[in-house]
């Protein structure tokens, strides 16, 4: 398992959106491209007559509630999201989300994702709670398609 760094009940540095019933919390480094991809993931599950909305920028709460971790906006940047090199704007958000599936950002310099990844590489444990995980390199053409293709294979 990987990640294991992240505690239940705590606020990360990340993006979580809400695709159907699915959280996605969304991480990788600061200017990775985390809100752009939020934005075009929510815009693309539309597309295919699915709910799809932000639910925190920049800083995520993580809190267990029994076997769930549920991620919600921190308060005091709800309802607001970064498009870099424009400011901060007011969205559309969403309370809060049952976390279902992690995406991982990666920089293409240290190395792509593997193509066929090994079974402890996806999976995410945050919490002690085993969460679905994916990784995409920084900049991925398709990566929207792709987080929502996996979404609709874990059956969020």
């Amino acid at each position: 398992m990987t990640q294991t760094g992240e505690a239940a009940n705590a606020t990360v540095h990340g993006v979580a959106v809400a695709i159907g019933g699915a959280g996605v919390l969304l991480r990788g480094r600061s200017a990775a491209g985390k809100s752009r991809l939020a934005e075009e993931l929510a815009e693309a599950a539309r597309r295919r007559g699915w709910f799809g909305r932000l639910v925190a920028d920049d800083r995520v709460r993580i809190a267990a509630h029994g076997n769930r971790l549920v991620l919600s906006p921190h308060p005091a940047i709800a309802g607001r999201i970064e498009r870099r090199g424009q400011g901060v704007f007011p969205v559309d958000h969403e309370a809060a989300v049952v976390l279902r599936l992690v995406v991982d950002l990666v920089d293409r310099a240290a190395g792509q994702p593997p193509r066929m990844p090994e079974a402890q590489e996806t999976v995410a444990l945050i919490g002690g709670m085993a969460t679905p995980r994916l990784t995409l390199a920084i900049g991925e053409p398709g990566a929207a398609q792709a987080i929502l293709e996996r979404v609709e294979q874990i059956g969020a």
